[in-house]
């Protein structure tokens, strides 16, 4: 009676261990899907970051168009020495700012500018291509991780089918009702149906390393996802791919580049006229301290 009760918490133990490894499998939906790979995905991240650097080259390019301030803080002493006597000291205090505004450089900085500026519209192309690229490639994925769990689906139901055939025509067979023959046909189908689930299983697995992949995920987990097949039918639909081409990230990127690359041309040229500059500046300077003569 003892031993028949540990059996009964063995299995009890098995079962419940079972069961929580079936819940711990994650059922993503592609919503779901697209809001990690747009938190984590490498490809996003980076092109985010150029964004960003063209966004900072920008503004220090503009800089320059705003007025260069300087501080200065000096102090100093001089010893001068005598014949058989101790020397003189002078002491000398100065502080002050000064600053420099461009008045004109040719149009070389605006220039310099505007092609930051297309430079921003070209690294904002760049994502939204990066964008599209990846969202291709994670429905791809998905779509392909929903094909596999139905054709496991669909193995496991055919294995259940054919091992229920091989009961029955076991039991034919052992009656004197059926040949060897078909018992023979009915273990290489069942033997077939197990390799297809096989098969299946490592498709599977498969698509979702492609489906983790995709989302931006650095390991392997056991996913699952949901979802309907949704076709529709836009065959008769007749593209615009005229208006599709204008508007093609790609090309709008390539377009912002050849803006870019006229403007550091008429840049460059701007370094052969003069440059006039507005200075300005403060100081104070006296023997000690606090100094107390002004120079402007």
């Amino acid at each position: 009676m003892h031993k028949h009760r540990q059996i009964f918490l063995a299995v009890i133990l098995f079962l419940a261990a079972s069961f929580n490894k079936a819940n711990a499998k994650e059922i993503l939906t592609w919503q779901e899907c697209i809001k990690e790979a747009a938190r984590n995905h490498p490809d996003l991240i980076a092109a985010g970051e150029g964004i960003k650097q063209s966004e900072a080259s920008k503004k220090i390019t503009a800089s320059t168009l705003y007025p260069q301030i300087n501080s200065n803080l000096n102090a100093s002493t001089a010893r001068t020495a005598k014949d058989d006597a101790a020397g003189s000291t002078a002491d000398s205090y100065t502080y002050g700012a000064s600053a420099t505004q461009l008045l004109f450089d040719g149009t070389k900085t605006m220039n310099s500018v505007k092609a930051a500026s297309e430079n921003i519209k070209a690294s904002k192309q760049s994502f939204k291509f990066t964008s599209a690229t990846v969202r291709f490639r994670l429905r791809s994925a998905f779509i392909n991780l929903l094909k596999a769990q139905e054709s496991l689906h669909i193995t496991q139901e055919i294995y259940n089918i054919r091992r229920a055939n091989l009961e029955l025509i076991t039991l034919r067979y052992e009656s004197g009702l059926e040949h060897k023959g078909a018992l023979l046909t009915a273990e290489a189908d069942l033997a077939d149906a197990k390799y297809g689930i096989s098969q299946s299983q490592r498709s599977v697995e498969v698509a979702q390393r492609e489906l983790v992949k995709e989302m931006g995920r650095q390991q392997l987990t056991d996913i699952e996802v949901k979802g309907d097949f949704e076709v529709k039918d836009t065959a008769k639909d007749k593209p615009d791919f005229e208006s599709l081409a204008k508007n093609h990230p790609s090309l709008l990127q390539l377009i912002a580049q050849r803006n870019a690359a006229d403007f550091s041309l008429k840049s460059a040229y701007a370094n052969f006229s003069p440059t006039l500059t507005g200075p300005a500046g403060a100081n104070t300077t006296g023997s000690r301290w606090p100094p107390q003569g002004d120079q402007w």
